[in-house]
């Protein structure tokens, strides 16, 4: 709300000092003009065609037809605007602070909570992919963090993730390639990626030694610098312009269309004037990726680190929406999961990697609902039975040839049939037939191919007789299984490249009752899944992610290993046409264990236009 006492006092206190109409500067040449601007303001930005100002002093303040209003009394430092939305920061209770800017009802909207560190920067971070408004915020001490601030536009501020960045960091900026590039005095402008699934790297982009600078922002996509002198450099620190000459002490640049704006310390007000850069860079903006909302997490790994690897989905033969996720920790056992997300089971078998179910095989006389699991603690078959209710109980371990098991998946080609594929390191793969003895399944090894180098995501596709298996750095080989040979020999039907980017991870077919699917396939190296025709030319469909989902407070997923989907009913409404469950490799909101991730298929159709394309 607009107080207007404090518009009053202000407006005076500012006609007293100076006039505060835009006063033309004697400099023709530079073209310049002098903003007072409020006492005490050191950041600004443009909402609405007019100057706003972040003060410690008045609070946030407007610049309308000559005259400071005060938006919001208070005591402001730092400022960013994204539409409606200003971001800064309340020195008086040391928190940041969100606003919601309006000619009528301007409105403070909840305080981040209060930080271990002292904010000294930040900066906003308007998402396509999903829609979200997020922020950053960090010290010069090396501390940053990534928050979302709003979810279909509810005010809604959840902690992403914390950052370590360079030390001595000032300046913040995100471009519209989701990169974070943060300014600081010793070493210069450095580069990381600010996609909330991304991973926490580094890169410095521009070796700047014991630099001056003390502003950055960006035109049109290009950074630009500006020096404590008021001239203005390119990423690479070669000088583009000095519209603010004869002028020190200047900080806080800000870039509007063909306009600059720095603000004085040694003065107390602001400075802009007319830009424009005389060659414009070019920069490519990347393709945005779809992205999906989670819409369950599992619980979190009892252990930090890499724990979680492979899923597998169990249908419930009666009532769907008691269907359950099996899960591995590939440091300790296989894990069950309810349909919301609520661990179940778990059961000590070892070092598990990959998990594969069958349900509904004949196996001495009775329909049985199987688990196997590669466990690399032994080079062996983790088997399990899973009941009508979806208890999981462990069957005797099988031993195999292999001697550094990876990968596995399961093959069904008949209803009294089951056999295992699984891999090793080396590119083996070993086929492993499962008959039922007495009161377990015993395996025997029937035949054995490779590929050249190391595999491990595999899926059987039962009706047409193939096994799909991915050579992590190469690309996805099907072979025949109808063939006698002992040895099968494979061919390369989709190679890494283009949008399948490795390592390729998990792999799994969505098919209904017809001959025709789709393969389903995690890029691990963009934190993608892909879509392919499960038939001949195995054409690519599309691809997309799994995002936040900000009203349940949930991450998305990325650096997926495993796998899992299914065209059978897990429940009612988006859960009829099924669901896919991926492994989380960088858990978020806050940073945790990691977990498992699954959306309906419903979801994903309607979001790639599945019915359109096939």
């Amino acid at each position: 709300m607009i107080n207007l006492k404090n518009i009053v006092a202000l407006a005076i206190a500012t006609f007293v000092s100076s006039p505060l109409a835009a006063q033309s500067n004697n400099d023709v040449q530079q073209n310049r003009t002098i903003w007072q601007g409020p006492a005490a303001a050191s950041e600004m930005a443009i909402w609405q065609q007019r100057a706003l100002f972040a003060s410690e002093l008045h609070g946030l303040v407007l610049a309308d037809k000559q005259l400071l209003n005060v938006m919001v009394p208070g005591q402001f430092e730092y400022l960013a605007v994204h539409g409606d939305t200003a971001l800064t920061y309340d020195t008086q209770v040391d928190q940041v602070q969100g606003i919601s800017l309006s000619f009528s009802n301007t409105q403070r909207l909840s305080l981040l909570p209060k930080r271990a560190f002292q904010v000294e920067w930040l900066c906003l971070q308007p998402r396509l992919a999903d829609g979200n408004l997020y922020a950053w915020i960090g010290d010069d001490a090396g501390h940053s963090e990534q928050w979302l601030l709003s979810s279909g536009g509810e005010w809604q501020p959840q902690l992403v993730r914390s950052l370590a960045i360079s030390m001595g960091a000032l300046k913040c900026a995100v471009d519209d390639n989701e990169q974070l590039f943060v300014l600081d005095n010793h070493q210069g402008v450095w580069r990381y990626p600010a996609a909330p699934h991304m991973a926490d790297e580094s890169e410095l982009v521009s070796y700047l030694p014991d630099n001056q600078y003390s502003g950055l922002a960006f035109d049109n996509g290009n950074i630009v610098l500006m020096d404590e002198s008021g001239q203005i450099f390119d990423i690479d620190g070669s000088q583009i312009a000095a519209p603010f000459k004869g002028r020190e002490a200047l900080e806080s640049l800000y870039v509007a269309e063909k306009q600059l704006w720095a603000y004085s310390d040694d003065d107390d007000q602001f400075y802009q004037a007319n830009w424009q850069l005389k060659a414009a860079l070019t920069s490519t903006v990347s393709e945005r990726i779809k992205e999906i909302p989670t819409a369950v997490e599992s619980d979190i790994s009892d252990r930090a680190g890499d724990t979680m690897d492979d899923p597998a989905i169990w249908v419930h033969p009666t009532m769907p929406e008691k269907s359950r996720v099996l899960g591995t920790n590939k440091r300790w056992g296989l894990l069950s999961f309810s349909m919301q997300g609520k661990q179940l089971q778990a059961i000590a078998a070892g070092r598990v990697n990959n998990v594969d179910i069958r349900q509904q095989v004949l196996l001495g006389g009775e329909y049985r609902d199987i688990a196997v699991a590669s466990n690399r603690d032994r080079n062996s078959l983790s088997i399990f039975n899973i009941n009508e209710h979806g208890k999981l109980t462990q069957l005797a371990e099988q031993a195999t040839t292999l001697t550094d098991i990876y990968g596995l998946c399961m093959y069904q080609p008949s209803e009294d049939e089951l056999y295992v594929f699984a891999n090793e390191k080396s590119g083996l793969v070993k086929q492993i037939a499962l008959q039922w003895q007495g009161n377990h399944l015993k395996a025997t090894e029937v035949r054995e191919f490779s590929v050249p180098s190391q595999p491990e995501g595999c899926v059987a596709d039962d009706l047409n007789k193939q096994l799909f298996l991915g050579e992590e750095n190469v690309g996805i080989w099907a072979f025949n299984l109808d063939s006698r040979s002992t040895k099968l020999t494979g061919e390369m039907i989709i190679k890494a490249g283009g949008p399948l980017v490795a390592d390729i991870e998990g792999i799994s077919l969505y098919q209904t009752n017809n001959e025709t699917g789709y393969l389903v396939v995690s890029s691990q190296g963009n934190d993608s899944y892909l879509l392919y025709k499960s038939t001949a030319p195995y054409s690519y469909i599309d691809r997309f992610r799994i995002g936040i989902n900000g009203k349940q407070g949930m991450d998305g997923s990325a650096e997926t290993d495993g796998l899992d989907v299914t065209a059978h009913s897990v429940g009612r409404g988006v859960w009829s046409q099924g669901m896919m469950v991926v492994q989380d490799g960088r858990n978020r909101m806050p940073d945790q264990n990691q977990n498992f991730k699954w959306v309906p298929w419903s979801e994903i159709s309607q979001a790639l236009l599945l019915e359109r394309k096939d």
